[in-house]
């Protein structure tokens, strides 16, 4: 994992993880099938990273704003703990889009989070109708304002545009 924390998708090799683990290249090359399989490996353990951390913010969710405002501080947290892992989550986003293996890994990940978010959601009395929708547009807004604390554009203006997705998403629900 820290080989792609540091060198993201397009600088990942076997020879560095081999290096980085102390490991022989074809030892790495065995146990994960192709790069892509590393990849997946990968995928997978930034998906349980960021949804530990997300988890230990979503607390009182009762509500739909406590929700979304609980799923942001646990983005931002884990944000404030190491960017790199949500470069990497938004790195591997963008190599999901030719590659069938990342995809997977990703759609993985994307489905344990919107089991998660629904089932909170289900909790705090939204519609069963209106779950599935209501969980892809936190996902989407969530992922959106992260890309935007990653660019760096603006504090302010981001606070004001995390606390109007807050009420948005809660006069969703």
């Amino acid at each position: 994992m820290e080989v792609l924390l540091e060198e993201g998708y397009a600088g990942l090799t076997y020879a560095k993880v081999a290096v980085r683990a102390g490991e022989n290249k074809s030892l790495i090359s065995y146990y994960f099938g192709s790069k892509q399989g590393l990849v997946a490996a990968v995928a997978d353990r930034i998906g349980e990273l960021i949804t530990a951390e997300v988890l230990t913010k979503l607390r009182d969710v009762d509500s739909v704003e406590n929700i979304t405002g609980g799923l942001v501080a646990g983005v931002w947290k884990v944000m404030d703990d190491d960017q790199r892992v949500a470069r990497l989550y938004f790195d591997l986003s963008a190599a999901s889009v030719v590659d069938d293996r990342i995809r997977e890994a990703l759609h993985e990940v994307k489905d344990r989070w919107r089991q998660v978010i629904s089932g909170y959601l289900a909790t705090a009395g939204v519609p069963e109708s209106e779950v599935p929708p209501l969980s892809t547009f936190l996902m989407a807004g969530v992922s959106g304002l992260a890309i935007e604390r990653l660019e760096g554009y603006e504090p302010e203006r981001l606070e004001a545009a995390r606390q109007i997705f807050i009420r948005a998403a809660a006069s969703l629900g």
